[in-house]
């Protein structure tokens, strides 16, 4: 407990890692096996509770917002875009289910939420932001009753808060920002921890400033499987054939071959058109100044770029290249505890 200008409260501070997918873009949909990986970059949730306080939810963040709920009312600080309208009402929903099933504000007339969100995973960039956010806080309010971090329960009750905002939600990013590490997911199966020897792996991730929309790039996807049958099927069997290749590579930490792997990955999303002018662009850079391989993270169509860069290179000019088109980038590696409460 500590005292503060309104009362007595508690405070709990989550921080969950992004995610990159390696392989399997679009084909999980179809029931092929996709490999993912948790990085080091992170959406952090900070939750004081001032139980003898005015009800109220309050949200600060760096992600351009800030806003105050009590009751039905929702109150922003500036006057807020079309964009964050919306992604508060998202993340109020996900609050209050989480409120309701650990049960932390028994009276919504009492008791004051300030939630403090600190991303370093952009919106809509494809490195699973919005379930980060579901993890940290579904985190947060299970140590609060519970003060032991029971990862199952988390990852579940995430999946579940993540549904109220992504019904077709598989969980895998949930998961893997819950458990870390690197792993395999399908359909069928589920997430699968792989054990790899890629500890030291580090990739250039590149946001390339638009947001992409996952239902949009999957509606496109399903009209060319509708339309060109066949060629979809040979893009399928050649997808089956890199992902073998590249699960052996990471576990023989065959960094070359796993770039090379990447590349292909990305030119088979190609052929289904979600990527567009300046992915291209971006890859076209980043293969030319040395990377291993270059693909899309997430559904295409905007969001982020990794690519598989050589640690023991120096990469200024690769950089001074993104630079010239005001592309913002950063380095990463893996992370492999997932969800951690500070």
């Amino acid at each position: 407990m500590v005292v503060f200008d309104e009362g007595i409260y508690q405070k709990v501070s989550a921080v969950t890692p992004g995610k990159v997918i390696l392989f399997g873009e679009h084909f999980v949909v179809y029931g092929y096996p996709s490999i993912i990986a948790s990085i080091e970059r992170y959406f952090s949730v900070d939750i004081s509770f001032y139980p003898e306080a005015k009800g109220a939810v309050q949200i600060i963040s760096n992600l351009g917002f800030s806003a105050t709920k009590m009751g039905i009312d929702i109150k922003f600080e500036t006057t807020p875009s079309k964009d964050h309208l919306e992604i508060v009402s998202k993340l109020y929903k996900i609050i209050d289910y989480l409120n309701g099933v650990e049960v932390i504000q028994k009276d919504p007339k009492k008791g004051k939420f300030i939630i403090k969100l600190d991303s370093q995973l952009p919106l809509g960039g494809g490195l699973g932001s919005s379930s980060a956010f579901c993890v940290a806080l579904a985190a947060s309010f299970v140590y609060y009753n519970q003060r032991v971090i029971d990862k199952v329960k988390i990852c579940k009750t995430s999946i579940d808060a993540e549904k109220l905002i992504n019904i077709d939600t598989s969980g895998a990013d949930c998961t893997v920002s819950t458990f870390g590490g690197l792993g395999r997911y399908d359909k069928k199966y589920g997430y699968t921890r792989i054990d790899s020897q890629c500890s030291d792996i580090e990739f250039l991730v590149v946001d390339t400033g638009n947001a992409h929309d996952t239902y949009t790039m999957i509606q496109k996807v399903s009209k060319i499987k509708e339309n060109n049958p066949t060629m979809f099927s040979e893009v399928c069997d050649s997808y089956s054939v890199i992902y073998q290749e590249g699960l052996k590579c990471l576990q023989e930490n065959n960094l070359e071959r796993l770039g090379i792997l990447l590349s292909k990955n990305h030119a088979l999303l190609s052929k289904l058109s979600v990527s567009n002018n300046i992915i291209e662009k971006i890859v076209d850079i980043c293969q030319s100044h040395g990377a291993f391989g270059t693909k899309i993270t997430g559904a295409g169509g905007g969001g982020c770029i990794i690519s598989l860069i050589d640690k023991k290179k120096d990469n200024k000019t690769l950089e001074n290249r993104l630079k010239d088109l005001n592309l913002r980038y950063f380095f990463t590696g893996l992370n492999s505890t997932g969800i951690r409460i500070i």
